[in-house]
């Protein structure tokens, strides 16, 4: 599967970095939540709850369309702040690194702001070891993955058949999407229990360190291999 792979699609938060490392998600959608109420926006007894910025956005959105300019400015800025304290993922910079050597493009596939992205990837002096990133759009949060639009891009960006691509992604829906599109997965189980969803989702192949598929690139190089377990 390394092998094969032509091109490789990468999810950020997870893989990349942890991106909101210095501004803790829940925190984030409890703030977006409360300056919505303060700008009249009603908020369910089921949102009051949420935890993730995405859905919050997704909520907002729906409650309240007059202000979606408003709504996802609020988690860009949040994102932003949050990244520029957050610290690269381990491995994954060898990866990007073994990715290049190898004269495999990565493009970043996340449904966090573009914006965290490049200000991420600009602070650690990653830029050059990525080809394109595609985030989440500013009108649209209903095309965020597991929807195809932003791997569609990608593949588009890339001119590479999805099978000749990989996906590696620490989310169900990364592993969702790029099975949906015919693209073989790697799915990064960074938590505890993890490992076995992804594998009753039978992704191609599960890590719990990016070191992993750093190395099984790596070897590429040189002509040997090491395979991902699955």
């Amino acid at each position: 599967m390394v092998r094969r792979a032509r091109a490789v699609m990468l999810d950020f938060d997870g893989p990349v970095c942890s991106a909101f490392a210095g501004y803790p998600a829940p925190q984030v959608a409890r703030d977006m939540l409360a300056r919505s109420r303060e700008a009249g926006v009603p908020v369910s007894t089921s949102a009051a709850a949420e935890t993730d910025p995405m859905e919050v956005l997704r909520y907002l959105f729906t409650v309240a369309p007059e202000r979606q300019a408003e709504s996802d400015q609020m988690l860009r800025d949040a994102e932003v702040l949050s990244v520029k304290q957050a610290s690269a993922t381990p491995g994954a910079v060898d990866f990007m690194r073994a990715c290049q050597t190898t004269g495999r493009p990565i493009v970043i596939v996340s449904n966090n702001a573009p914006e965290a992205v490049t200000t991420f990837l600009e602070k650690e002096g990653l830029s050059d070891l990525i080809d394109a990133v595609f985030g989440r759009s500013r009108v649209s949060p209903e095309l965020m993955k597991p929807h195809p639009h932003l791997l569609g891009l990608a593949l588009e960006h890339l001119s590479t058949d999805p099978a000749d691509c990989l996906m590696v992604g620490d989310s169900a829906t990364d592993i969702e999407v790029a099975q949906t599109m015919g693209v073989p997965t790697v799915a990064y189980a960074d938590r505890p229990g993890k490992a076995e969803r992804f594998r009753l989702m039978n992704s191609d192949a599960v890590i719990n360190d990016m070191h992993e598929i750093a190395m099984a690139i790596a070897l590429r190089t040189h002509g040997k291999s090491r395979p991902l377990t699955n």
